[in-house]
């Protein structure tokens, strides 16, 4: 064999495990690129105003899956809405999101949706796991605590009308979602920028949206003594997880440009002009009940518990006369002014009242009254329920 076949020979030899594993490679990105093909059919049904939907967008727009077609993203609508028979038969809850894969089959609740993408795509972008277990359970346990106390009552900032999750009262849930918010901030990693350190995660996926909802949506609920702050609301290590959220990563930046438009709309067409705390505020003037609750003048307090307070009225009209009254009186200048938010409070002191009454007299009979109005011979704008006993009474009253 001559020399220069031999030499070409064995340069063929030669090269020939670097042209297996160039084909080898060039094959196996083909195989991803066909994966994600495969997986474009994959729809998501979500609206821009879903906190919980932004979740899994913001997933997919870190990981680029709507841009490669991987992902497309739907309105409810493109199945007749959340309550019709088609989006039900997908997700029988008939919420959002919902996706369904190229496979036909339907995922639907935020957090398997987000955990299912974070799977299916993990050769794709970020991989929304921390690479440590302490970091993948502290992600765990955030995401978590969002899911159990913060999504569950957070319709105490929008919805017009209770319960809110497990609370009746607006204003307890709204200070059970502020108190649930700090528990997260003492979690928070220390070194960031991410909750759970250098990798951004699935809680931070999660928390995000919500967060957008809080910072636009809290200081519509500001009273006297809670002024609107970032970091009082927040706390400080949300507080500076939140501006690189907001000035870094490009996939928040994109949620909450979503979610805050949307917001901008039901703010345009009222939302909270009638929700209690937020458009209906209690602007009236205190009276002198305000200075007994704060135990700025005496009185003879019988019972007292987180929402009302019970003492003796001091111009008696019976040998027992209790005054039963709300501590936070929430527009209650009158019965009249009463809406649903009030019904937990208003059964609160009708239970207060009758186990009042029947400790001061017994099994004897007593009266609850309630004066609305001065024409009715109210003389204190502060709801407040009469507990009349110990004597005969007549009727008609008056």
């Amino acid at each position: 064999m001559r020399r220069g076949k031999t030499s070409a020979l064995l340069a063929c030899f030669c090269l020939a495990p670097y042209v297996c594993t160039v084909a080898f490679l060039g094959s196996l990105q083909k195989g991803r690129d066909c994966s994600v093909q495969q997986r474009a059919a994959a729809t998501l049904y979500d609206m821009p105003v879903s906190n919980n939907g932004a979740r899994v967008r913001l997933i997919a727009y870190a990981k680029g899956l709507d841009a490669n077609g991987a992902i497309s993203i739907e309105p409810p609508s493109a199945l007749g809405g959340l309550k019709s028979e088609e989006y039900k038969a997908l997700n029988p809850q008939g919420k959002m999101p919902l996706m369904k894969t190229s496979d036909g089959q339907s995922i639907y609740e935020s957090d398997t949706i987000a955990r299912y993408v974070v799977d299916a795509f993990s050769d794709t972008g970020p991989s929304f796991t921390p690479s440590t277990p302490e970091a993948r359970a502290l992600d765990n346990l955030i995401s978590r605590l969002h899911d159990v106390y913060l999504a569950a009552i957070q319709a105490c900032m929008y919805k017009a009308t209770p319960p809110f999750g497990v609370f009746q009262s607006r204003w307890e849930a709204l200070a059970e979602l502020r108190k649930q918010v700090h528990i997260i901030d003492e979690l928070v990693s220390e070194e960031g920028p991410y909750l759970t350190g250098s990798e951004i995660g699935h809680s931070d996926a999660a928390l995000f949206p919500t967060m957008v909802f809080m910072q636009h949506m809290l200081p519509k609920f500001m009273q006297p003594g809670w002024d609107w702050s970032e970091e009082e609301a927040f706390g400080p290590k949300l507080s500076r997880w939140w501006k690189y959220m907001t000035g870094s990563v490009p996939a928040a930046q994109r949620v909450r440009e979503e979610i805050e438009g949307a917001l901008k709309k039901w703010d345009d067409n009222g939302r909270w002009d009638n929700i209690l705390h937020a458009g209906r505020k209690d602007t009236a003037e205190a009276t002198i009940f305000d200075k007994i609750i704060r135990k700025e003048i005496p009185s003879d307090i019988v019972y007292e518990d987180d929402r009302c307070l019970v003492f003796k009225d001091i111009n008696p009209a019976a040998p027992v006369h209790l005054l039963v009254i709300p501590k936070r009186r929430e527009g209650l200048t009158q019965l009249r002014h009463s809406v649903q938010d009030h019904d937990y409070l208003l059964g609160h002191l009708l239970r207060v009242a009758s186990e009042q009454g029947r400790a001061a007299l017994g099994e004897g009979g007593y009266r609850v009254v309630i004066n609305d109005g001065a024409g009715a011979g109210q003389e204190v704008f502060h709801l407040h329920l009469h507990v009349i006993g110990g004597r005969e009474m007549g009727w008609p009253p008056g």
